[in-house]
């Protein structure tokens, strides 16, 4: 009787600990994968963060740019956004340059996309889009990561005043 049960504990022991070991494997590598989701995601915003940072030292507009205000506002603004002919993201000076930038950056982790969008927006919240110019214009910036398609899209609001 000793020989039989002894082999019977033994074979249910070993049985139990690889279950208890595969759950504890499947676990870890679930972990890694989140992490690893997590650094391409904080990558991305950090990549949008830095445009955005560079977008909020440029002036409103075209016409606030040497620090003179136009004669009437918001009618003196662009309507149409964008940079003019020529003139690429080292040499933007104006907010809505940014809208319509595209790149492709590439870092350590691997290569991101990043679109830009500047539309007029209302100065108040929820900050809708409008059809003309106003005295706030929003910013989104939007990363993606080309491999694994983690994107992290941020939004930031210029106001004139």
């Amino acid at each position: 009787m000793n020989d039989v049960s002894d082999l019977i504990f033994t074979m249910a022991s070993i049985v139990i600990f690889s279950f208890l070991l595969l759950q504890a494997n499947h676990a870890m590598v679930r972990n890694d994968v989140v992490m690893v989701e997590h650094e391409y995601e904080n990558s991305g915003i950090s990549l949008a963060q830095s445009l955005i940072n560079e977008a909020r030292m440029t002036a409103f507009d075209e016409t606030t740019e040497g620090g003179g205000a136009p004669e009437s506002m918001p009618s003196g603004f662009r309507e149409q956004l964008g940079p003019p002919v020529g003139i690429s993201r080292p040499d933007f000076t104006v907010f809505d340059y940014y809208h319509g930038y595209s790149d492709t950056i590439t870092t350590q982790l691997g290569s991101y996309v990043m679109d830009v969008t500047v539309s007029y927006v209302n100065s108040e919240p929820p900050y809708e889009e409008t059809g003309g110019p106003t005295f706030s214009k929003k910013l989104e910036a939007t990363v993606r990561e080309v491999q694994t398609e983690q994107s992290a899209r941020l939004s930031y609001i210029k106001t004139y005043y």
